[in-house]
């Protein structure tokens, strides 16, 4: 240390008389603070900067792949005692069987649909159709040689009795297809069919032109999330170093 300090003074005097000053202030700054020890590291820009893009990769890279592992593989892959399979072709048969459970009893109950179909808008709408395609029939199927007045009178005369009888008839139709609708129909196992009627392809297309862009913020809230915690490293470095 002594010859380090006298050293320095030398070296001071010398720059002096040479009129450079510069390292004067070098070398007073090393004395008054010390030189750096040996173990003692400082963060680099190009590590600042890195910490956070890697993160954002590995982030966005990691929740792209969950997204991914949703739909594929489509056919189990045994790797080291793992079995790695999708989750919806892993689980197909049980996604169709709770969607259909969902709609029946939830999105579609059978009381609903028949409610529907007893609503007084459905059987006025019904009578209307009925009545003008009666009159027409009765119009084309009568002989032209009738006058055409007459035609009018027995048109009109069966387009009133149809809509006389036909509101008791759609009641009774109603409830009798209500009755064999509650006991033989099951729109669960309809739809359960159907959703496993679907190949892996095609429900993948459907999940991912529904919730595309749900699963495109997966993904990216990944990636920032990754970024943050480059920061929060970048930080704690250089709040500890």
């Amino acid at each position: 240390m002594y010859f380090m300090a006298g050293y320095g003074n030398v070296l001071i005097a010398r720059c002096v008389e040479k009129n450079n000053l510069l390292p004067v202030f070098f070398c007073s700054d090393i004395f008054l603070k010390g030189a750096p020890e040996r173990g003692e590291k400082d963060l680099h820009w190009t590590q600042a900067v890195l910490l956070p893009v890697v993160g954002a990769l590995i982030g966005w890279l990691t929740n792209w792949l969950a997204v991914r592992l949703i739909f594929r593989p489509y056919k189990p892959i045994h790797l080291f005692g793992y079995t790695i399979q999708g989750v919806v072709p892993k689980r197909r048969g049980e996604l169709a069987r709770l969607i259909g459970k969902v709609i029946e009893e939830q999105l579609l109950p059978k009381e609903q649909l028949l409610n529907y179909f007893r609503s007084e808008q459905l059987n006025e709408d019904l009578i209307r159709s009925v009545d003008t395609a009666v009159r027409t029939r009765v119009m084309d199927r009568l002989p032209g040689w009738m006058p055409l007045s007459l035609r009018r009178v027995i048109s009109d005369a069966l387009a009133e009795q149809v809509k006389r009888e036909l509101p008791p008839l759609v009641n009774e139709l109603l409830n009798r297809f209500g009755e064999k609708l509650k006991v033989d129909f099951c729109l669960s196992k309809v739809v359960e069919e159907q959703v496993n009627s679907f190949s892996l392809e095609q429900l993948e297309k459907i999940i991912t032109s529904v919730a595309s862009r749900e699963l495109k913020h997966i993904e990216i809230l990944g990636g920032f999330l990754g970024f943050v915690i480059g920061l929060l490293q970048v930080g704690i470095f250089w709040l500890y170093r």
